[in-house]
């Protein structure tokens, strides 16, 4: 897949989160830095019912990727980068957002915050990872 082929499957998956999220939580995300705070409380609500009754595998991937989409798209729009496959693992393929050398898999901390540990802030990582491409 080539960089603008997975731009455009990642600007319609994070629109996908905006959807889902306006629908099941009923929050409107706007692409802004202080949206990421709606996206935690969307996880945390993710991650709550997880523990009660836990989610598919197929419905994790979806939730995931679809948030952390959103969530490059927000960093991408604030502080830069692109849209990266890292097919480095042809059994576990991922995509990230490269910049200044780096890659952020913020579809990774999506689904830690749901499955493992909700103490992770989305918000926080991502304010943690402009710091680090902007010094």
């Amino acid at each position: 897949m080539q960089t603008n082929e997975i731009s455009k499957l990642m600007q319609e998956s994070a629109r996908d989160a905006v959807g889902y999220v306006a629908e099941q939580h009923k929050l409107q995300l706007d692409f802004s830095l202080a949206s990421l705070q709606d996206i935690d409380t969307v996880l945390t609500t993710l991650h709550q019912q997880q523990q009660q009754q836990s989610h598919s595998a197929e419905l994790l991937f979806t939730l995931s990727n679809i948030m952390g989409a959103y969530v490059g798209e927000v960093f991408i729009n604030n502080y830069g980068g692109n849209w990266h496959s890292n097919t480095a693992d042809n059994a576990a393929p991922y995509i990230s957002v490269h910049l200044s050398d780096k890659e952020f898999p913020f579809a990774s901390v999506c689904y830690h915050k749901i499955v493992q540990d909700n103490s992770i802030s989305v918000a926080d990582y991502v304010e943690q990872a402009a710091a680090i491409v902007m010094q």
